[in-house]
Parts: C-alpha cells; structure tokens; sequence
C-alpha cells in the first residue's frame, strides 16, 4: 500500500477516535452507554394558600434556570447547568448514580425583594436504561411583610422612625414620608424565632415617644404541629400601627397589632406582641410606673366629677386638685376642653384649650392664665392641678357657660411618657 494511502487512513481512525472521545466528554459520560439513564426534567411552583398574598398571578417557569449535580461516588464530578428550562433538552442522558436537581426564580435571592423568591430541590436516582421523570417543586424562600397605619396613627403623629428587626446585619425602616408603603419580600434565612419593632415617633404637638416591641412565631395564636417556631418562606406578616386614646380623645400610647398567615393556610391568626425584654440593656420604667395622675386622700372628682350651681357661689366642699408626677421631669401638661355649651367654647378656644392637643401649661402661651392655673415648669417632678376660687367663680356666674365641661388632663414626661385623666364639671342652672 503506498504511503499515502496508510497516512490518509491513519489520519481518517485518529479523527474517528477524537471525534468519539469529544462526544463522550460532551455527554459527560464517565461510563459506557450501557450503563447510563435518562432523565426528563420539570419544574412546577407551589404558591401560599392564600393567593392573594403572593401578588404574582401567572409565574413561567420556563424561565426558571435548572442546575443537575451529581452527588454518589462515581458521578459526583457531572454537573448540568441549563440557563432556563426552556432551553434544556427534552431529556438528558447521564451515568447512572444519584443527582440533585435544583431550580428557582431567575437571579439572586436577595434580603429584600420587591416580589416573592421561589426555590427547591430534589434528588433522583438514574437507573440504567430507565428514563426517571422529575419534577423539581419551588417553594417561596422569601416571606411577605406589610405595615399598614391606622388613621388615628397618622393623625397624632407628624414623623416617626419605625424599624423592624430580626437580628440579622440588615432591618427594614419606615418613615412619615410614605403612608402607604408597599409589601416587601423579606428573606429570614436560619433559625429567626423573634421579630423587634422599634419607634420613635414624635407627636403633631412635638413630644417624642419611644416604644420597642417584640412578637415570636410561637406565640401565634394558633399553630400547627408541623409549623416550627422559626420564621421561614412563605409566611405572611401583617404589623398594624394605631394609638391608644382617652375617651375624650387623646392619644395616650401607641398599638402594634400583629398577624400571620402560614404557607399552608388561608386564614390569619394574631400574634400577641410583648415589651422589649433584653436583659443587657437596663430596664425603663413603665409609663404607669414613671408619670401618675391620682387626687388627694378622699377627693374623687375625676371619677365623680364637679357639679357647680349657676349664679351662685357654692363652691365645692373640698378643693378641686389633681395631683401630677412625673419621675424624670415634666416636659408638657396639656389641657384640653371639650364641652356641650357653645358659648363656653368660644371662650376656651380664645384661650387655646379647644385646639387640637390643647393648651401646655408648661409652655410660654399660658403665662396669661396664671391667675386661673398654677402653672408647671419644665423639669418639675411634681405639679398639681387646680381650680382655684376666680376659676371657679367664672364658671358659676357667667351667663350660658351651664352645661358639661370635660377638662382631659395630660402630663408628659421629658423621656415621652404620658398619662391622661378627665376632670367633667357640670354647670347646673
């Protein structure tokens, strides 16, 4: 044979091999074909219960990307990484061995998201010879957090500061400066059993109120055996912000209301919130513990209230006084009238006891009515409330002040605690 003919078919046997060894590596086969399967891949996705919470309605999973690791001895060197499970092959063949397939929502599961992060994984034995179909299911990894403000939030305060913290490098913030904030998709991560919200919020009448609150999992109340007590993907929070108030109105503290609806479940249940109990940080005293309002031994006007005579001067038995304390300093004592007479309203409201917050008598607007109130000075622990005998006297003899007059008395101290009474006087005719 010439020499050119056995180049020409040595050449044609080296490309034949190559091409032989390049198909195997591309395969990924480690093995002889005899000894591998098929594998028909799926990806589905398994949204929360309540449907309403996921705001996503049609989510494609062809775009999902699909990644297949080989995890025994023998293929755990094979991975199959598809850009989308639209793109991959109807099956795939690979050695026979054990795989995991995994799948998610396109990108990266970030902290905060602004939609819901699905994900999942699973693990499949390849038989020889055998097609194994696979279905991978993605679960949300992230969970759905909503603040809402009450109206009555909104209205007593002008700015506030409201964190919500799970402990982790990152909290969210809100401000006064949306009122109508958007979800967020909040990835917990492992083992957050406790959630702290944080506020300081500053009142339309300027006073600062600090308040920290904590709600767990497993205080929900109503769980379920196969819930944990971890917060994990697919729980949905609702955190609700209002105010307590007096009869008459006034705010007095602030409400956090908490709600959780489960993956599995469609209806939401209440978790109680505690105050802030971290014992390395020193304990503050309790509004009721730090700021009082109470009456003299045997005075019990603010339950009974004060009924006065028109046109005359029969002054009440005992003197009309309110006691105040406030163990770290009075910041404000603040007055405010509501009354049935219009006349008599027309006049508080030339004094600006009818305003909104009322009149504070530790401020300079009240130096005109020393001769009606003894007046407060800021940084007093004690103050003390009266109605002296020229009050007393305008009340009982000017024409069409009769009827119900309710005084709510609120002192505040210079760390944002407060406590409120109401003090009703009655002008009969």
């Amino acid at each position: 044979m010439k020499f050119t003919h056995i180049l020409t078919l040595s050449t044609a046997a080296m490309l034949f091999l190559a091409s032989c060894e390049m198909k195997n590596e591309l395969t990924g086969s480690l093995t002889d074909k005899a000894d591998t399967g098929a594998l028909e891949l799926g990806v589905s996705v398994k949204q929360p219960v309540s449907q309403t919470r996921a705001d996503v309605s049609d989510i494609d999973t062809n775009t999902f990307p699909i990644t297949v690791k080989g995890t025994s001895t023998g293929v755990d060197t094979i991975v199959r990484n598809y850009n989308t499970l639209a793109e991959m092959p109807a099956s795939i063949t690979v050695p026979v061995g054990t795989y995991s397939v995994s799948s998610h929502t396109p990108g990266t599961l970030e902290k905060k998201m602004t939609q819901p992060y699905y994900a999942g994984d699973t693990e499949v034995t390849v038989t020889k010879d055998i097609t194994s179909s696979v279905n991978v299911v993605c679960r949300m990894a992230n969970s759905r957090i909503q603040l809402n403000y009450g109206d009555d939030f909104k209205k007593a305060f002008s700015e506030w500061t409201i964190t919500i913290d799970d402990g982790s490098e990152m909290a969210l913030s809100y401000t006064q400066k949306d009122l109508e904030p958007e979800a967020v998709y909040w990835y917990f991560g492992d083992n957050v059993t406790a959630i702290k919200v944080n506020i300081t919020a500053k009142t339309t009448a300027g006073n600062t109120v600090t308040q920290s609150q904590t709600f767990r999992k497993a205080d929900a109340s109503e769980n379920y055996e196969e819930i944990g007590d971890n917060f994990t993907g697919g729980d949905a929070l609702q955190i609700n912000m209002g105010t307590v108030e007096s009869a008459t109105g006034t705010v007095t503290g602030i409400t956090i209301n908490t709600h959780i609806t489960f993956e599995d479940e469609s209806e939401s249940v209440e978790i109680p919130t505690i105050g802030d109990d971290d014992k390395d940080e020193p304990e503050e005293p309790t509004p009721s513990e730090s700021v009082s309002i109470s009456e003299p031994e045997g005075n019990s006007y603010l339950i009974d209230g004060v009924d006065l005579a028109l046109g005359t001067t029969d002054y009440p038995e005992k003197k009309v006084v309110v006691n105040m304390k406030a163990k770290d300093g009075i910041q404000n004592v603040l007055v405010k009238v509501k009354t049935t007479n219009g006349t008599f309203e027309f006049a508080a409201g030339l004094m600006g006891l009818t305003s909104e917050n009322g009149l504070d008598l530790a401020s300079d607007k009240a130096k005109d009515l020393s001769d009606l109130f003894t007046l407060p000075e800021v940084g007093d622990t004690q103050y003390s409330f009266t109605l002296n005998e020229k009050l007393l006297g305008l009340l009982m003899n000017t024409p069409g002040y009769e009827g119900i007059h309710d005084f709510t008395l609120t002192v505040i101290d210079q760390k944002g605690n407060q406590k409120s009474a109401v003090l009703t006087i009655r002008v009969n005719k």
